[in-house]
This record gives structure tokens, C-alpha cells and sequence, in this order.
């Protein structure tokens, strides 16, 4: 089954994700968080899914709130 993701919130969360590793003691990070800004949405969901992330929590038309960041 396909679900359709909003990519910006999954960016922004990502972003957020790396950004808090840099400043946490892994400056390497910093390249991730470049990279997730150059990816298209596809690439994204990709990385996110390697992470562990999971992808329903950025599903459009989904009731979000109750899922935790």
C-alpha cells in the first residue's frame, strides 16, 4: 500500500534530527543535514526509512498529534 508523505514536515524533522547530532557531540552530522536539503522526496523517504523513522507520522490527511517527535 502507497501512502502519500508530506516531504516538508519529513525535511524539517530530519533537519531537525541531524541538526540536534551536530550540536550534540557529532559535527559530522553537519553533512547529513546538507544532505537532506539536496534530496528529492523519494531519496528522503529512503534515508528516513534507513533511519528508522517512521514514515506514517508524515502521511497527508493523517491526524498527526498522536505521534511523537
Amino acid at each position: 500500500m502507497d501512502i502519500r508523505i508530506d516531504v516538508d514536515k519529513l525535511r524539517d524533522y530530519m533537519q531537525d534530527y541531524y541538526g540536534t547530532a551536530a550540536f550534540s557531540g557529532f559535527p559530522a552530522a553537519f553533512f547529513d543535514v546538507e544532505d537532506v536539503r539536496r534530496m528529492d522526496g523519494y531519496e528522503l523517504c529512503q534515508r528516513a526509512e534507513r533511519e528508522g523513522i517512521d514514515l506514517r507520522r508524515f502521511e497527508v490527511g493523517r491526524n498527526n498529534s498522536s505521534f511523537w517527535f
